[in-house]
């Protein structure tokens, strides 16, 4: 092989070898992202779900409250 071709072949695999590196931490970087997004997400969700269970609870006390026969 002409050792032009050969140099050309070595920084080709030095590249490489870079980028495999770089997709190795972008790779870390995107899982702890979207750990970190889950988790956001399901506190928001669980947020939500706890203002319209209290607003409901609110809602339904206040409904019975004002009611005059009991509920059986």
């Amino acid at each position: 092989m002409n050792p032009t071709k050969e140099r050309q072949y070595q920084h080709l695999a030095q590249q490489l070898e870079t980028l495999q590196n770089n997709l190795k931490i972008t790779n870390g970087e995107l899982v702890k992202l979207n750990n970190s997004v889950n988790k956001n997400m399901i506190d928001q969700i669980g947020k939500i779900n706890y203002a319209w269970f209290f607003g409901s609870k609110e809602c339904f006390e206040e409904r019975f409250s004002n009611r005059n026969d009991p509920i059986n």
